[in-house]
């Protein structure tokens, strides 16, 4: 496959930027050698979120194939050095991610936390981070303050479109086709679920619409009370913005209740692979199709991408690097591989020689063409815009793939 789109905007031009301000250089580069670069990040591996535990995995696979094949320095790695990627358990727990970010900074000395996982849990270290100066990269979060923020908070960045501008295109759907649409919303009770749940009253044209809400906690065992209310409160449109455990309870609960309810489901945890667990439990594919998501990375479990470049790229990577018995068409595999190929172009602007503030100043300079990524969007930053990914489709799940419902939609 042509070196396979190896260059592909992994390297780009290498470039050093010159720092100043809140990114002046300090003596002293922690996790760098000669040979090697130190990064980590915590993930849940255990605990209520526990199935996003494939995106540290497809990082790890995309990393490994960087260490492995030679640049176009002809150096394996990114100038000469093996990238090493410890991640650790937090379990969806804040306490627990403080703990062990704690640790991966002053006892591992990492260069920078990558990708860690968990609205509530990546707010807990923010300002622990950007006290330290160590760079929180790339946030496996769709919170809007991750972006929005980065003027207070310069030693972190997201990745992902914002959980705003995914409820926005909701409503904004719901504006122009369903108006007399009458909503149940199920949601996480903390910042993660209100990011989303803030922006979708303030998008839609008349609030009214909502005719009830229901919150969990992350330590519910089960949101079935919470979707029976919403089933009794006669909605007829029932919107999830919720984790993977409590979207596939609130999908088979409804389904079973005999509430038949037009679907929307957020990105985190509308895919095909979610879904198809729900379709399962509830003994029916009714239980899912239909469901309104938003997409932005390919999706490697639709038949119809199987020929893309990015798509066959990463079924080789995941068949050489991955873990064994992986569910190759899960999109989390994909999406945490799309997300260190940002970071390994990050790693190549901030220069041979990196620093913390070189990597965090080239992380304001992406224009990346990442093969991951649905044709169109582009991982693009300034100084003055801290929003790598902005933009997003509406689709629509049928038949175990997703079809587009709309064009690109800029959500900053």
């Amino acid at each position: 496959m042509k070196k396979l789109v190896l260059a592909l905007a992994i390297v780009g031009a290498a470039s050093t930027f010159v720092l100043s301000g809140a990114f002046a250089t300090n003596a002293g580069t922690p996790g760098v050698t000669k040979t090697s670069i130190l990064i980590g990040g915590t993930f849940p591996f255990s605990g209520p979120a526990s199935a996003y535990a494939t995106i540290p995995k497809g990082m790890k696979a995309y990393f490994s194939y960087i260490n492995a094949r030679k640049g176009k320095d002809g150096k394996r790695g990114v100038y000469g050095r093996q990238i090493v990627f410890k991640t650790v358990d937090d379990g969806y727990v804040p306490a627990n991610a403080v703990q062990l970010t704690r640790q991966l900074v002053e006892q591992d000395g990492v260069f920078a936390l990558v990708g860690g996982l968990g609205t509530d849990n990546q707010v807990a270290v923010r300002d622990y981070l950007n006290q330290s100066k160590v760079p929180q990269l790339f946030v496996s979060t769709g919170a809007t303050t991750f972006d929005a923020d980065h003027a207070k908070y310069p030693w972190t960045i997201g990745w992902q479109p914002t959980y705003q501008a995914e409820s926005k295109a909701y409503a904004a759907y719901l504006n122009q086709h369903d108006s007399g649409a009458k909503v149940g919303v199920l949601y996480q009770n903390d910042d993660y679920g209100h990011d989303y749940l803030n922006a979708f009253h303030n998008a839609l044209k008349n609030r009214n619409q909502i005719i009830d809400e229901e919150g969990y906690e992350v330590t519910t065992p089960s949101v079935s009370a919470q979707v029976a209310k919403l089933k009794a409160s006669g909605a007829d449109t029932f919107l999830i913005l919720a984790t993977p455990k409590f979207t596939i309870q609130g999908l088979v609960i409804a389904y079973k209740l005999g509430w038949r309810p037009k679907l929307y489901v957020n990105s985190v945890s509308g895919t095909p692979t979610y879904f198809g667990i729900a379709a399962q439990s509830a003994g029916s594919a009714d239980a899912v199709n239909g469901a309104i998501s938003d997409q932005y990375p390919k999706d490697p479990g639709d038949p119809a991408e199987r020929k893309d470049p990015g798509v066959k790229l990463y079924f080789k990577l995941m068949h050489k690097y991955g873990p064994s018995g992986a569910d190759i068409t899960d999109i989390n595999y994909l999406y945490g591989m799309a997300k260190a190929h940002t970071f390994v172009t990050t790693l190549y602007q901030a220069g041979k020689n990196p620093t913390r503030a070189s990597i965090m100043r080239a992380a304001l300079h992406l224009n990346e063409k990442n093969p991951f990524l649905l044709n169109g969007i582009t991982v693009k930053t300034t100084p003055n815009s801290a929003y790598p990914i902005c933009k997003t489709r509406l689709v629509k799940f049928v038949d175990g793939h997703f079809a587009a419902l709309s064009g690109l939609i800029k959500g900053c």
